[in-house]
């Protein structure tokens, strides 16, 4: 019966270095995860950026060829103002 206790304790033991090994690989998975999201997290904001630079740059491209095509419309009005007249009524 001695020798049982024993062996017992001795597993008992054993389960609690291996409790206390897996409390500290958890632990450091947890800081790894954190890490992780936070780098992602940093990415994404990095992204956002670059993508509303891109959106910007994209609206005053529009926006220049929009006003490039109103002068050009103008300036051919000025050449041509019956010719455009007859175009406008067709």
């Amino acid at each position: 019966l001695e020798m049982r206790v024993k062996e017992l304790e001795q597993s008992n033991e054993g389960l609690r270095l291996q409790f206390k090994y897996l409390e500290k690989m958890i632990g450091e998975r947890e800081e790894e995860t954190k890490a992780n999201i936070n780098n992602l997290g940093e990415k994404v904001r990095e992204r956002e950026e670059v993508t509303k630079g891109i959106i910007k740059n994209l609206e005053e491209k529009v926006k220049e060829e929009a006003k490039a095509k109103q002068k050009k419309g103008l300036e051919n009005e000025k050449k041509n103002p019956k010719k455009n007249k007859k175009l406008l009524m067709n």
